[in-house]
């Protein structure tokens, strides 16, 4: 009966307090698996002495707006449904839940929240917990119960985000009713203050463990709440309690790590490690040993117990230093009280890398010891320190004690330990080295801890905001001393602040120290891309000139904008002209311009006769040509026979097949002998009435070439078989007459032949 009533009526909870200092906070939400009483807030906290507004949206759409300065925290109600669901039907499809949360200068924030009998807390890493590619962790489930479960959400930063969840067990059982054998994979596209939410329960064997180490990535930066809404990690009939808290993309993690034990005893073996491994042949290592605990590959998971806590020096402070060869997620399993039950009150907080990169101040941490709760709890609270060694410490301006600490971390002689029991309000800790710090506390069964700051340790380079060049700011933490930003390897001069807009695609890094023995560190490569879609259907065209046409500039844009003042994807009856469409695409809106250009016309260059025999020749426009002597029949000749004499008109059209264009000409009378005997018949060859035409011109030459005759407007353009007024011999005689018609293309007209000359002797 005793054991029975504490189930029912001792209220436990698990607390992960661990936030990062930064301008933005994102909250993916989660699926709980309890009908019951809620109450949750955001807590915000900052060491910024002028008061600065801090504004919490959903979807979008701002919801309120709180003041905070230093000593000033502040709380802010957040509805529930705006967090987390109960409801089967609001799963495993996108929804408008989850928060983002931005002010003007940097602060903590955490998102606090219970249920009747269980509580937790979802601490930001700010902009360190965003990125493109996360794995799964939730404490392994050690029993088979329908009230236990595996949660993980997922939050998009920016529209269009599509994003795949992989690399988890055949056997497991979602709780939509399919299966890792009938999904592999999950895919999903999420859109600006979106989410998703994946869940399995945990009655089925194959959720006990089988989600655990799952891939997530993103094409766009995400935020990924996991772990379990309600678990236990070891095999009791006792209870259980919530296991949750924001993940890391991979790029922020690390290889080496140190713990301190929370309110656990060592011999319930409720306290320790969870371990996931980012890629193959990961071997991990404990304190100071050589040996692996364990060799990992990518996504598998290994459960570090309580006994490889070091109880330091005796003096009942245990501490544990993990190190790995390769990149690795920990999360610390942590009880709060140290009650007989206290399976029912722990939790799981993602630990960060040590690292020389850590900040040296933690201010402040607000409200350390409240919960939104049905009833008020007053919890005793043990502040825990890890700071590089020989550092001065000190907790709201007063050093600490020896009784305090340090104490050695085995396995690691660069780093130390400190505890300071009963802290209560709003903590500032300062150390002269790098520093990060966390929390064991409780109350009865009520248990909860964590760490604060150490996300951004590994400089990592973010968007502040933009994704078009130009527009686009990208930045890395402004904890450091220096920066250098390089581009494709090469310092960019000038480029000395913690922020830089790009100018073009390429790779970036950035370089940043903090002084010191510490030394710089590039953070890993930011490939900046063209984030548009160009429009391949867009293309210039050309049309007859008194065509009409349709415009497209393609499927797959957010919005279109014409020149013609039109917002559809395509523009009809469009004509020659110059035109312009702007798409907007990943947040982008990008300009591209079209021309429909008319048709180059063919033009007849010039008409070649020979006897009734007309040879057509046209130039530009767009081969091959066709021709035609009455514009309905065509053909590919360009040679017409058997012409009469008088008016005759010749068209050409090229490949365009626009209207053709045409020459009319006269087919004169040609003569073709004379004999100036003076008895006027016959006795000259006269073209004078062709004087009007441009560039007339009648020659006649001998057999051997030579030119015997040149007609002008002083001879009237008039032959009577002389040559320098001498008459020439008999015979036979080449003759070439041309002009140029007066078209716009100025088509010359050829005629040439033989005339006979019979002069008397």
């Amino acid at each position: 009966m005793k054991r029975i009533l504490l189930i029912v009526m001792l209220f436990f909870f698990s607390i992960s307090i661990w936030a990062q200092r930064d301008t933005e906070h994102w909250f993916a939400p989660m699926m709980s698996r309890f009908n019951e009483s809620n109450k949750q807030a955001l807590f915000l906290s900052t060491d910024s002495t002028t008061p600065f507004p801090v504004t919490i949206y959903n979807n979008n759409i701002a919801i309120g707006t709180v003041t905070i300065s230093k000593g000033n925290p502040q709380s802010f109600d957040v509805a529930t449904d705006l967090m987390m669901t109960n409801s089967q039907t609001e799963i495993f499809t996108v929804k408008a839940r989850g928060l983002y949360v931005k002010g003007d200068k940097p602060f903590f924030c955490t998102f606090r929240f219970s249920t009747k009998n269980h509580g937790e807390i979802l601490t930001s890493k700010g902009k360190a917990g965003v990125g493109t590619k996360f794995y799964v962790a939730y404490g392994p489930l050690a029993i088979l119960s329908s009230s236990n479960n595996f949660t993980c959400g997922v939050l998009a930063t920016e529209d269009n985000t599509k994003v795949t969840i992989s690399n988890y067990n055949a056997a497991v059982q979602f709780s939509n009713g399919t299966t890792g054998a009938t999904n592999p994979t999950l895919t999903f596209t999420l859109n600006k203050g979106q989410s998703y939410i994946v869940e399995g329960l945990g009655n089925q064997p194959g959720n006990q463990t089988g989600f655990l180490g799952a891939k997530i990535e993103s094409d766009k930066p995400v935020t990924v709440t996991n772990g379990n809404f309600n678990g236990q990690v070891v095999n009791s009939s006792n209870g259980s309690d919530i296991l949750m808290d924001q993940s890391i993309p991979v790029e922020r993690l690390g290889d080496e790590f140190a713990l301190i034990k929370g309110m656990a005893p060592i011999s319930s073996n409720v306290e320790g490690a969870v371990i996931v491994a980012t890629e193959n042949n990961t071997q991990v290592y404990v304190n100071d040993e050589v040996t692996p605990i364990a060799t990992l590959n990518e996504g598998q998971f290994y459960h570090i117990g309580s006994s490889s806590f070091v109880n330091q020096n005796f003096t009942g402070h245990y501490n544990m230093r993990i190190r790995s060869t390769k990149k690795i997620y920990v999360y610390q399993l942590m009880a709060g009280t140290q009650v007989s039950f206290v399976e029912i009150t722990i939790g799981a907080n993602y630990i960060p890398p040590l690292s020389c990169f850590l900040p040296k101040k933690i201010d402040e941490i607000g409200l350390i010891n409240t919960l939104p709760y049905y009833m008020p709890i007053t919890p005793a609270v043990k502040l825990n320190i890890i700071t590089e060694k020989g550092a001065t410490v000190s907790v709201n301006g007063t050093p600490l004690t020896a009784a305090q600490g340090p104490f050695p971390i085995t396995g690691n002689l660069n780093w130390e330990s400190y505890s300071v029991p009963n802290v209560t309000g709003n903590i500032t800790v300062q150390s002269t080295k790098a520093v990060t710090a966390g929390i064991a506390a409780g109350d009865g069964n009520v248990g909860y801890g964590g760490y604060f700051a150490g996300f951004s340790s590994i400089p990592v380079i973010s968007k502040k905001n933009g994704n078009c060049i130009p527009g686009m700011i990208l930045e890395v933490d402004d904890s450091y001393v220096s920066y250098q930003w390089n581009f494709n390897g090469n310092p960019i001069p000038g480029a000395t602040t913690n922020t830089y807009s790009p100018t073009k695609a390429g790779s970036y890094t950035a370089t940043v120290s903090v002084g010191g023995t510490c030394p710089p560190a590039t953070t890993p490569i930011f490939e900046v891309v063209t984030s548009t879609k160009i429009p391949t259907l867009l293309t210039d065209k050309v049309i007859c000139v008194d065509e009409r046409i349709t415009l497209d500039a393609g499927s797959g844009f957010e919005s279109y904008e014409w020149s013609t003042g039109e917002t559809t994807q395509s523009i009809s009856n469009v004509g020659v002209g110059k035109y312009s469409v702007t798409l907007k695409y990943n947040g982008c809106f990008n300009t591209y311009e079209v021309e429909i250009k008319a048709a180059p016309e063919p033009v007849i260059k010039n008409i070649d006769l020979q006897n009734n025999t007309a040879t057509v020749t046209a130039i530009g426009g767009k081969p091959p040509y066709l021709y035609s002597k009455d514009n309905v029949k065509w053909q590919a000749s360009n040679v017409f026979l058997g012409l009469s004499n008088g008016q005759n008109r010749f068209y050409v059209k090229d490949a365009f097949n626009c209207d053709p264009v045409s020459v009319e000409m006269t087919i004169i009378n040609r003569i073709n002998a004379i004999t100036p005997n003076g008895d006027h018949k016959n006795d000259i060859i006269s073209y004078a009435e062709l004087g009007y035409k441009k560039d007339l011109s009648f020659s006649v030459y001998d057999r051997y070439g030579n030119q015997v005759f040149k007609g002008t407007a002083f001879n009237n353009y008039t032959w009577d078989g002389k040559f320098s007024n001498k008459k020439m011999l008999t015979g036979t005689y080449w003759y070439e007459i041309s002009w140029k018609e007066s078209n716009p293309e100025n088509t010359i007209i050829k005629y040439n032949g033989w005339i006979l000359l019979k002069n008397a002797n």
